[in-house]
């Protein structure tokens, strides 16, 4: 779920390309009047040159566009600097609406994640109920085997060792490269920051899940 992409997010973002583009319109502008300003200061210093040594009058064109391209400037410089003022009143129309949109987009999150924690709550409880099972089962068997080896006794037949848990209780590390029934810290940690365990995406690919 992203933040804030509803209509409101559209047209400010609109307003902000508008405004955008305009700058680097005046920019460029600018840029060239710049360039055609030091043209013509150079000119006008070729042209004082040339009075002096020529004795001849100045040409009143090259002040004239000189003045012309300085005023061009100003009132640019001022077109410039009143960008981030019309951008704001701009987006003070919206102020409200995103507001309503942004608390929307939280309000849902909320609700999601509510549902999520407690599907995990419901899974947490199957997991437990699982071990537990699993626990029962292993003393279960373990009290079978221990009366099937009474008879292995009287028969003289060896009896195995006893069943201990194939599973180890261990949440720091893996002891194999398998993929284990308990939890470690690390899968949890993985998991929790979005990165599926690896050892998790071999058992789902071995097993075609």
């Amino acid at each position: 779920m992203g933040l804030l992409k509803g209509d409101v997010i559209k047209k400010v973002n609109g307003v902000k390309a508008k405004i955008e583009k305009k700058k680097d319109e005046l920019i460029g502008k600018r840029t060239l009047l710049l360039r055609e300003q030091d043209m013509l200061r150079s000119a006008i210093e070729d042209d004082f040159q040339r009075q002096i040594m020529e004795e001849v009058p100045p040409d009143k064109k090259l002040k004239s566009d000189y003045d012309k391209v300085t005023s061009e400037l100003g009132h640019l410089e001022l077109q410039l600097g009143s960008l981030d003022g019309i951008l704001s009143k701009e987006l003070e129309k919206y102020k409200g609406d995103v507001v309503k949109e942004s608390d929307k987009v939280v309000s849902d999150y909320e609700q999601l994640e509510k549902k999520m924690h407690d599907d995990l709550k419901r899974i947490k409880l199957q997991y437990f109920e699982k071990l537990i099972e699993y626990n029962q089962a292993n003393l279960k068997a373990r009290q079978q085997y221990g009366v099937h080896g009474e008879v292995l006794d009287s028969l003289g037949l060896k009896r195995r060792g006893a069943l201990e848990k194939g599973i180890p209780f261990n949440t720091t590390q893996l002891w194999n490269a398998d993929y284990q029934g308990m939890f470690t810290m690390e899968e949890l940690r993985e998991a929790y920051h979005g990165k599926m365990p690896y050892r998790a995406i071999q058992f789902k690919k071995e097993n075609n899940l």
